[in-house]
């Protein structure tokens, strides 16, 4: 028999000797709960049925991938998650709207069974940083909260000597993965299904159209260079190389401050 099982709706108030606990980054009803087997870095885990886990509005610093090492406090947000999950096996998954990613992982916000967000304590704690993939956009609101209450008190991964965020026009091929950008508009430009913000003569932001919908105070569809020329935007996200040049797809508005 599998140990993962599927509950009825089970509403996010856990109870300690009788007392209700209210979480952070709540929820009305969990769609499952389930058994963990693993917890591979700070951001995903392994179900004892063998299925993986991404927790969403998230992103915990990244394990060592050749070429790439281990990145500050990626072990520290292993280990904490470890740490919560060593007396709760048991957990409550609450899926996205888009309820698996290109990789086959589930997308859930995870709970302890006392209704407590693991992916909030995370962020509160400075061990990840949120993010938005759309369509899952819930509790996007209270992650960003917490995570400028993380920066104020510069715990972990914003301490001073640890967060970085690069200029565009310092931006190298190596450069991949998840970033935190800034550089001012320089062109902007428009294909037929996508609206493209030029940083640096070699790094673009690219929106499609399919998410033009998210960035109601922006009109992308008839978006001029006059709008944006000389602006100073500081994005969030992560970073691909095509044809010897960098881009960063940008999904949602909190993933960009400055427009």
């Amino acid at each position: 028999m599998s140990a993962f099982f599927i509950a009825g709706p089970v509403f996010i108030l856990g109870f300690i000797a009788g007392k209700a606990v209210a979480a952070e980054c709540g929820v009305q009803a969990y769609d499952t709960t389930a058994t963990v087997a693993k917890v591979v870095d700070g951001d995903s885990i392994t179900l004892a049925d063998k299925r993986k886990v991404r927790l969403i509005g998230i992103n915990a610093p990244e394990l060592a991938r050749y070429p790439k090492k281990t990145e500050a406090y990626a072990l520290a947000a292993k280990r904490y998650l470890k740490r919560q999950l060593t007396a709760n096996k048991k957990i409550h998954l609450k899926f996205g709207q888009q309820k698996k990613d290109r990789y086959g992982r589930l997308l859930a916000h995870m709970f302890l069974s006392d209704g407590r967000n693991l992916n909030a304590m995370l962020v509160k704690q400075g061990l990840a940083s949120a993010i938005v993939v759309p369509p899952n956009t819930a509790l996007i609101n209270c992650y960003f909260r917490l995570e400028q209450q993380a920066r104020k008190k510069a715990k972990n991964i914003w301490s001073a000597n640890t967060f970085k965020v690069i200029p565009a026009s310092q931006l190298k091929l190596k450069n991949t993965g998840f970033t935190f950008v800034r550089g001012n508009v320089i062109r902007v430009g428009k294909s037929k299904g996508s609206v493209w913000l030029q940083l640096a003569p070699k790094f673009t932001l690219r929106i499609k159209r399919k998410d033009f919908r998210y960035f109601k105070s922006l009109d992308l569809k008839n978006l001029k260079q006059e709008d944006l020329k000389d602006k100073t935007l500081f994005v969030r996200g992560w970073i691909y190389e095509r044809k010897k040049e960098l881009y960063m797809q940008l999904r949602h508005p909190k993933m960009i401050s400055g427009l």
